[in-house]
C-alpha cells in the first residue's frame, strides 16, 4: 500500500512518497525492518509502519519551521463533527462515525450473499463490504451502503495527526526594540516581533487508497517567555522602524518589571512560540468529513537575549 503526503510552505508543494507496511503486528517498540530513503525514519501512521520525513532543526531562519529533535509536537484530542457542528469521537464502543449517513457504522454481520443484488447494488462483493448504521435495527437494502476494500477506510483523524507531524510548523525568529544588544528599560514598552511571513496556515494533506485527509494548521497567538514574565500575543506583532515617532502603536509589547543585572551574563533570554488550532477534512470514502486535533504549540525560536537596565530622575536646582 502506498501513502502519499504533501505539505504546501509559501506556495512550495512537497511530494512525499511514504512506503508503509501492510496493517500487521508491528509495535511502537518494536519497529520493523523498513528501509527508509535517506532523511526519513520508520514511524507508526495509521495504517502500520511508513517512512516519515525528518529534518535539521536548522538556525532559526526568516522561513524556519524545521522539526526539533524531540521528534515535533503531540496534536490534542481528536474528535469528529455531527450534521450539527457538534464535536463528537471518531470512534466509540458503537462503532465509527459515518458522516454521510450520520451515525456510528459497522460492517453488517453477516454479510450478505453475493446473489443478493439488493444490498450489493451492482457492486462486486469481494472488493468491499455493506455496512450498517448501529442501533438501525434489520438490516435491509434500504439502510445498509457498500464500502469499498472490504474494510473501513482508514481513520481520517488518525491520518490528520501522522500528518501534523510531518508539516513544516513554523520556528519563530526573534525581533525586539530596542533591538539587542541596546538596552531597554524597566517600565519602557518593548516592542515584539516575528516576520510576518512566519505567521501564515500550515497546510498537509495526505491519502491512502480512496481516502484523502487536508489539514489546516492556523496560528491563534504567540507565546513570548521573556525570562521577567510571559507575554501573549494574537499576531506577529508590528515592526519597529527606525525613526517612528513615540505616537506609533503596536498590538505585542512586553514593559519589564526588573533589571537584568542579577541574571547570567546581565540579559534575560527571550523565546517565541507559536499555537495553532488544526482542523481536517476528509474526502473520497471517509468515516467522517471533518475534525479537529484541538490546539498544538509549533517550534519555539531560537533563544535571543536583552538586557535591562533602569533609569533614575535626579533633580538640579
Amino acid at each position: 500500500m502506498h501513502s502519499v503526503i504533501r505539505t504546501s510552505l509559501s506556495g512550495l508543494v512537497t511530494s512525499v512518497v511514504l512506503l508503509s507496511l501492510t496493517v500487521g503486528l508491528a509495535h511502537a517498540d518494536d519497529p520493523p525492518d523498513l528501509d527508509c530513503p535517506v532523511g526519513q525514519v520508520p514511524g507508526e501512521g495509521p495504517t502500520g509502519w511508513i517512512c516519515i520525513p525528518v529534518t535539521d532543526p536548522g538556525n532559526g531562519g526568516e522561513e524556519g519551521g524545521e522539526e526539533p529533535d524531540n521528534g515535533g509536537t503531540e496534536p490534542g484530542s481528536q474528535s469528529c463533527q455531527d450534521e450539527s457542528g457538534k464535536k463528537i469521537p471518531c470512534t466509540t464502543e458503537h462503532g465509527t462515525w459515518s458522516s454521510s449517513h450520520n451515525c456510528y457504522a459497522n460492517p453488517m454481520a453477516p454479510q450478505p450473499a453475493a446473489d443478493q443484488t439488493a444490498y450489493w447494488k451492482g457492486n462486486d462483493p469481494t472488493t468491499g463490504s455493506i455496512w450498517v448504521c448501529a442501533g438501525a435495527g434489520v438490516a435491509i437494502p434500504a439502510n445498509t451502503w457498500f464500502v469499498p476494500g472490504g474494510a473501513a477506510p482508514p481513520d481520517p483523524g488518525e491520518m490528520a495527526e501522522t500528518i501534523v507531524k510531518a508539516m513544516p510548523l513554523v520556528k519563530p525568529t526573534v525581533h525586539m526594540a530596542p533591538q539587542p544588544p541596546l538596552m531597554t528599560y524597566v517600565g519602557l514598552e518593548t516592542w515584539l516581533w516575528m516576520g510576518e511571513s512566519q505567521w501564515r496556515n500550515v497546510t498537509g494533506s495526505a491519502s491512502i487508497g480512496d481516502t484523502t485527509v487536508s489539514v489546516v494548521a492556523e496560528p491563534i497567538r504567540v507565546t513570548w517567555d521573556l525570562g521577567d514574565g510571559i507575554e501573549t500575543c494574537t499576531s506577529a506583532g508590528r515592526k519597529w522602524e527606525k525613526g517612528m515617532s513615540s505616537d506609533e502603536q503596536t498590538d505585542c509589547s512586553y514593559a519589564f518589571q526588573h533589571v537584568s543585572d542579577f541574571e547570567p551574563n546581565d540579559v534575560f533570554p527571550v523565546t517565541a512560540t507559536i499555537s495553532y488550532a488544526v482542523s481536517w477534512t476528509c474526502s473520497g470514502t471517509c468515516i467522517a468529513g471533518a475534525g479537529t486535533l484541538g490546539e498544538i504549540p509549533g517550534f519555539t525560536s531560537d533563544a535571543s537575549t536583552i538586557r535591562v537596565g533602569e533609569r533614575q530622575s535626579v533633580v538640579v536646582r
